[in-house]
């Protein structure tokens, strides 16, 4: 058994390379060059449903896991998204249709996590106008 889960496990690594080396490429130079990586901040200045959860990300594998919770809670709906995910693929051979299900409910965990989020804590970080975004520096031009 454990055979057939490193083998679809290796299958899937060589799929998934380029994609996987280009987000965490991305990630690595807008932080360094710009200090965003949210492409709705930078390009309209509002935050998306994933604001914060990069850094969320940070604080749980730094076991500061009060804190990632306070940065997104929606790190732990991923957490328990993947844990499943890598159960299903690789353990149970789930078909697509069932891990399309796991993932329109953890869309749609993570939708409503961000309206009560924009709810209740707007302007406070991470979700805050970003005022360098490009859209706004436009804006700036004619106003």
């Amino acid at each position: 058994m454990l055979r057939k889960v490193w083998e679809r496990l290796l299958k899937d690594i060589k799929k998934a390379w380029i994609p996987v080396t280009a987000c965490i490429a991305y990630v690595v130079i807008m932080t360094l060059t710009v200090g965003e990586v949210c492409p709705s901040k930078l390009l309209f200045g509002v935050p998306c449903a994933g604001c914060g959860m990069v850094r969320a990300f940070e604080l749980l594998i730094t076991f500061r896991f009060k804190e990632a919770f306070i940065m997104h809670p929606g790190i732990y709906v991923i957490l328990i998204a993947f844990i499943i995910f890598i159960v299903m693929r690789y353990f149970l051979n789930s078909n697509v249709k069932q891990i399309k299900l796991l993932a329109t409910v953890t869309l749609s965990l993570l939708f409503v996590i961000f309206v009560v989020r924009a709810a209740t804590s707007f302007g406070t970080e991470p979700l805050t106008i970003y005022n360098n975004a490009v859209l706004l520096h436009f804006i700036r031009l004619f106003y």
